[in-house]
């Protein structure tokens, strides 16, 4: 067997994996929670260049109370509803 098909099986076997175990994860949901679902929603801002603000992502989660912004270089905060920590900053490059 070649490389290329067994690296092609794999990956098709990982695909069916992970689409089960996604599919199972919305089977424990209780049915009333269903609809009431909710995710992070972009927050639409605008600034110019050089305004405060240009060249980062913010996201929320009204009803869980929780926030994540991203900077321009990368690092990601997040909040749940006490300000914003630093959770992530990625390694610099070489």
């Amino acid at each position: 067997m070649k490389l290329s098909n067994i690296g092609m099986a794999l990956g098709i076997a990982a695909a069916t994996i992970g689409f089960a175990a996604h599919a199972g994860d919305h089977r424990k949901v209780p049915k009333d929670h269903r609809a009431v679902a909710s995710g992070m929603q972009v927050v639409a801002v605008s600034p110019k260049a050089g305004e405060p603000g240009h060249g980062w992502q913010y996201f929320t989660d009204v009803r869980k109370s929780r926030a994540v912004v991203i900077s321009p270089n990368g690092d990601y905060y997040y909040s749940r509803g006490h300000g914003l920590q630093l959770v992530y900053k990625p390694a610099p490059t070489a």
